[in-house]
């Protein structure tokens, strides 16, 4: 099986990591790594990765899929031929958002990936596992989101070093952010005080 030039990783597991490298030395040349912090640098630095990127963090609460603008940005630059995350919610929703900014096709939840005379053909699930599909992708770039247990995780190498980079933090025009609301102490809460208590989503940016 041919490979591609490069191949690059991103998951909002870190556990996942493992078996997208598997998957990725096996269909790229060279592969790279996107994470969300230095202790996920750390992580898959065993993994032999050319370089991994550190996303910069705007707020502690930040959500997946506001970093899609960042990823685009740098994805430009890169021209790589293949971005494989894993099929999570928030995976799969970053991934869509990246498909259109960077007119890439996208699929999802896949099962297999051949590289064929150059052209990356995935076989994805379709009506919730039921049928399988096969798809031929044209595009430049390849998003894919890997489904879990496809690949065997790669093997660790802790000698392994690696450059890493910052990669600026570029706001999308709506973000997705997560919000605590502090409940008073001592005091009692009916049904709908207590569910205002908690974890909630917050949006931010202009309308339009």
């Amino acid at each position: 099986m041919s490979q591609l030039n490069s191949v690059w990783v991103f998951s909002d597991n870190p556990e996942r990591y493992a078996e997208l490298f598997g998957g990725a030395q096996q269909w790229g040349q060279q592969v790279y790594a996107i994470v969300q912090n230095t202790d996920q640098a750390q992580a898959v630095m065993p993994y032999g990765p050319k370089c991994i990127y550190v996303l910069e963090q705007n707020d502690a609460l930040q959500r997946t899929e506001n970093y899609a603008e960042s990823i685009a940005a740098l994805l430009k630059d890169k021209h790589p031929s293949m971005l494989l995350l894993a099929a999570t919610k928030r995976g799969k929703a970053l991934a869509a958002r990246l498909s259109v900014q960077l007119n890439a096709a996208l699929v999802n939840d896949a099962t297999a990936v051949d590289i064929v005379d150059g052209h990356i053909c995935a076989e994805h699930r379709m009506y919730g596992g039921l049928a399988f599909a096969q798809e031929k992708i044209n595009s430049p770039l390849a998003i894919i989101t890997l489904a879990p247990g496809v690949q065997e995780p790669c093997t660790s190498d802790t000698a392994h070093q690696c450059p890493t980079e910052t990669v600026p933090y570029v706001a999308p025009r709506h973000e997705i952010l997560l919000s605590r609301t502090p409940c008073e102490s001592g005091k009692q809460r009916g049904p709908e005080q207590s569910k205002t208590c908690g974890w909630r989503r917050s949006w931010s940016g202009s309308a339009g």
